[in-house]
């Protein structure tokens, strides 16, 4: 191909490298490095089923109130709410000690001092908010994202985070299934690795938390050589307590509550998880 027509072909087509019918939408977000550290950090926050008895409310509020002290970003990974339906399956809808739209309200009223910091940088929807959708056609958690003003990216989506002069690559899922131990929940999100290449690959549902650094092999074309990268996966825990829950009922073990905290160094590339 002639170089004029290499480039009227490049121009024409910029931009539009993607499978038809299946766009591909990127959540970008600049990060702010913590004062006085080398790194920015995210709390991946979710499974709090508020209006749920067995919802540690007070807890999550603690963990947000820290995250707003220390400037620290938070990804949203769903089912903030219970929603208990009539055409729920299970006894929520008789358990649940708040009715949705009160849910819905409470939640909004504890995420607003962090939406308007700033520092919350996605947002998913999880399978409890999806009882509403299914019932009604009505998308709670993008009404609940239009409302504060962020960035709502369904049950999955990418993101990619700029922090100082190195970008990471984030796919957040809320999840699907069940597992009993913490090996068969972290295969859950290591399986998903197998397509999803990316730098941090976070899940919730599961109600555990969880990390793992899968070291991956690939062949640089450009360079002509073999190298080694990191993925680095996560579970993103919960709020809800073990007693007098399903978990209790189904004989699942109980787990630590609470969200893993990623920093994303700036120096060189790396992510450290603590819980």
């Amino acid at each position: 191909m002639e170089a004029k027509t290499k480039k009227a072909f490049i121009e024409k087509n910029a931009g539009k490298d993607k499978l038809l019918g299946r766009p591909i939408e990127l959540n970008k977000v600049k990060l702010i490095e913590t004062k006085g550290r080398d790194y920015a950090e995210i709390l991946f926050f979710g499974d709090l089923h508020h209006g749920h008895p067995q919802s540690q409310t007070e807890k999550a509020k603690a963990m947000l109130d820290y995250a707003l002290k220390k400037k620290m970003y938070i990804f949203c990974m769903g089912d903030m709410l219970e929603a208990g339906l009539s055409t729920s399956i299970g006894d929520s809808v008789y358990m649940q000690t708040l009715n949705p739209q009160r849910q819905m309200e409470e939640i909004i009223d504890l995420l607003e001092p962090l939406a308007k910091a700033g520092l919350i940088i996605g947002y998913l929807s999880g399978n409890h908010e999806q009882r509403i959708a299914n019932a009604t056609g009505i998308d709670i958690s993008k009404v609940i994202c239009r409302q504060l003003g962020i960035t709502y990216l369904g049950m999955a989506g990418w993101t990619v985070a700029s922090v100082g002069n190195i970008r990471y690559s984030l796919y957040c899922t809320h999840g699907s299934g069940g597992s009993r131990f913490i090996y068969t929940k972290l295969s859950k999100v290591i399986n998903l690795g197998s397509w999803i290449d990316c730098d941090i690959l976070a899940m919730g549902h599961v109600h555990s938390i969880a990390s793992e650094v899968l070291i991956k092999q690939t062949y640089n074309r450009t360079h002509n050589r073999v190298e080694e990268k990191k993925q680095y996966v996560c579970l993103t825990g919960s709020y809800i307590a073990w007693n007098k829950t399903y978990a209790e009922a189904q004989g699942y073990p109980p787990t630590k509550l609470g969200s893993p905290k990623a920093k994303l160094m700036t120096d060189k590339k790396g992510v450290h998880f603590s819980f």
